[in-house]
């Protein structure tokens, strides 16, 4: 079994979407709570942003996998 990049690309963005799935989630909550901890909100938030960054790294790691392969096809004809 072959593991290329682009397959590593997406599960790091499966990741990332389940992490910020459950970052909103538990935002949700807390906006509920009458007087939520300021340190749970913050932590909330950096891993939403966490999420966004590994997002926007598995695609980079899917572009250069595809702009790669564009190169070597490019070389072999």
């Amino acid at each position: 079994m072959q593991v290329g990049a682009a397959s590593s690309g997406f599960q790091i963005i499966a990741n990332a979407n389940q992490q910020a799935s459950q970052s909103a989630q538990t935002l949700a909550e807390l906006a509920s709570k009458r007087e939520p901890q300021q340190n749970q909100v913050v932590d909330a938030m950096v891993s939403l942003s966490q999420a966004e960054l590994y997002a926007k790294a598995g695609v980079k790691v899917i572009n250069t996998e595809s702009k790669m392969l564009g190169t070597l096809l490019d070389v072999k004809a």
